[in-house]
This record gives structure tokens, sequence and C-alpha cells, in this order.
């Protein structure tokens, strides 16, 4: 049991731990859930013969995360695309994958519509979610701040899955509902519209996304 627990990296210096330094590989990962060794838990438990006390180690395990979860804040995840920091509720996320090669579409020439990508064996949508929300058309003085797509992010809603290139993600945060505020007016309106509200993180302005807006219009703009 001894060694079970120290298997637990995800409860101690992972997403659902309090240890510091956090994990390393966190960065590279975004969740726990992504990582190697989380699934590899996840098979053997699957794997192995059920014990008697099988319900109450889970229902523990279960009651433990409830009780870790910071009270009163809103998980989302921050992303960057450009030069706007960005975020979405984190109960959107599906994962975080490196930059595949995006098949382009004969005949369907929509500027939101990239092309589609392989995600495990399937199939996916590829979206430009800078162009969706005019991020594109800004001063072109701010291209030379903006580096090249990192990371593409796959964002799933009601059994759709939509994959979009960022050039930088932060993972998932907890943001207490009280630093909200509201859209400025200096905000485009292209912009503005799919904006919810503004909050501030390490010394930046991120908008948070309509995320209703958001889906809605990606499934407008492919049709």
């Amino acid at each position: 049991m001894g060694k079970k627990q120290e298997e637990r990296c995800w409860k101690r210096i992972g997403v659902w731990g309090k240890e510091i330094p956090r994990c390393p590989e966190l960065e590279r990962v975004i969740h726990c859930r992504n990582c190697e060794v989380f699934t590899q838990a996840g098979r053997n438990l699957l794997e192995r013969d059920l014990p008697d006390a099988y319900k109450d180690e889970w229902g523990q395990v279960l009651l433990e995360k409830k009780k870790e979860e910071p009270t009163g804040t809103f998980p989302v995840v921050i992303f960057r695309i450009e030069t706007e920091w960005l975020a979405l509720p984190a109960r959107f996320f599906a994962e975080i994958i490196e930059t595949v090669h995006i098949h382009t579409i004969p005949h369907r020439k929509k500027p939101v519509l990239k092309g589609v990508v392989n995600v495990h064996g399937e199939i996916q949508l590829c979206v430009s979610l800078g162009h969706l929300i005019g991020l594109e058309e800004e001063d072109q003085q701010k291209e030379k701040a903006r580096g090249r797509h990192e990371r593409m992010m796959v964002v799933s809603k009601e059994g759709e899955a939509w994959v979009f290139p960022v050039n930088e993600i932060h993972g998932i945060h907890h943001i207490h509902p009280g630093l909200f505020q509201n859209v400025p007016a200096t905000v485009s309106k292209s912009k503005s519209s799919f904006t919810k509200r503004i909050f501030n993180w390490e010394d930046k302005h991120v908008a948070l996304l309509d995320h209703e807006l958001l889906f809605y219009s990606l499934k407008r703009s492919v049709q």
C-alpha cells in the first residue's frame, strides 16, 4: 500500500496535489490525465483483481478530490493566440497535442476552417480561433511579437470536438469570480463580441471567451 501511495504523484505534486515545487512534466502535458504515469496507473487499476474495499477506497479518493478543490473559484484553461491571452471554462478542455499536419479540404474555402487533423486515429476538424474572433485583423505592427504555433488545443462540447493551434498554454487555473471585470470599450468590436469577461492573471489581461457563442459560431462557420 505504501508503494501505491508513493506512486500517486498526481495527488502530491500534480494538479490535485499541494506540494511545491509542482511536477515539471505539467509544463509539457498540462494536466495529469495526459501523463503516461497517470495513464499507466489507470491501466493497472483496470487490470487488477477488485478488492473487497474497492468501493470504499475510491469513494474516499473522490471525497478527497472534492475537498482539495478551491471553493468559490472558477476553473479555466488559459492560453495564448498571437499576442492575446484567452481562457475557456476547463470543462470543455479535452487535451493538448503536439502540432500535427493539417490536411486541407478540397473545395472548402472557408477562412475559419483550416482543414482536418488526425488525433489518435480520429479525424477532427481544425479551425482558426484567431480568425473567428478577429485576432488576425489586428495591427500588423504586432507581427514581430507573434511566435509560431507550438501546440494544438482540443475542446469538446456535446460530443463535438474542435482542434485549433495555439502559441502557448498555461494549463488549468482557478479564478475567483470577484476578479472578473466587464469588457472595456477599448476592445475591438469583433473580439469583444466573443469576450464574456476580463480578468488579470500574472500581470496579463485575459479574455474569458463566451463559450456558447464560440461553439455556435464554429458550427456556423464550417457549414
